[in-house]
């Protein structure tokens, strides 16, 4: 889910960084339709729906460009990621030295 009224993006599940709901939430508060979307990103109306309903992942590069079309600061979300990846590092660390 997001939150803030600048929607600071936090993780809230394990699996999922930004859920389908969040994507739509960014992309109307942006005040883009699904075409428009679909348009910047060069992918059909129905990928963008997919993506919405969770149904498809977006690539890396369309997640990355979709924030940037809803002026979302991914400060917050490049933070999560390192620190989700220095958990996962300091596990295999303990791991090793069982």
């Amino acid at each position: 889910m997001l939150v803030g009224k600048n929607f600071d993006i936090c993780i809230i599940r394990k699996s999922n960084v930004i859920s389908g709901d969040d994507l739509k939430a960014m992309r109307k508060k942006a005040g883009l339709t699904q075409k428009q979307m679909a348009d910047k990103l060069n992918i059909t109306r129905e990928t963008v729906s997919n993506y919405e309903l969770g149904v498809g992942e977006p690539r890396i590069s369309h997640f990355f460009k979709w924030l940037a079309y809803c002026k979302i600061d991914i400060n917050p979300l490049m933070i999560q990621i390192r620190n989700i990846s220095n958990k996962l590092t300091n596990q295999e660390d303990i791991k090793d030295k069982e």
